[in-house]
């Protein structure tokens, strides 16, 4: 069966990133300026250059934060693109 052309048009512009994900689903622990202790987190996917996140009950979020997949060991310091509820889009910064 040979799907319509308009088919692929519509999944074509819903899918905007840039570069394949890796889901992972993995904890990690997500810390800012201005806010004491840190937050658990869940990553949901990841690339090289940034992560899609589940922030559940942080209403608040910074546009510059830091996350740690190892318990501080080290860090990623983020920059928020984008926010949907619980759900954030962040890029990996330099």
């Amino acid at each position: 069966m040979q799907l319509p052309k308009v088919f692929f048009d519509r999944v074509a512009r819903t899918e905007r990133r840039a570069f394949g994900r890796t889901t992972i689903n993995r904890g990690v622990l997500i810390y800012f300026a201005g806010h004491e202790g840190v937050h658990a987190c869940t990553v949901r996917d990841v690339t090289n250059h940034g992560a899609g996140i589940r922030i559940t009950g942080l209403n608040v979020l910074p546009f510059e934060f830091e996350i740690s997949f190892d318990n501080f060991r080290t860090m990623r310091r983020c920059r928020l693109i984008w926010r949907d509820g619980d759900f954030i889009g962040a890029a990996f910064q330099s």
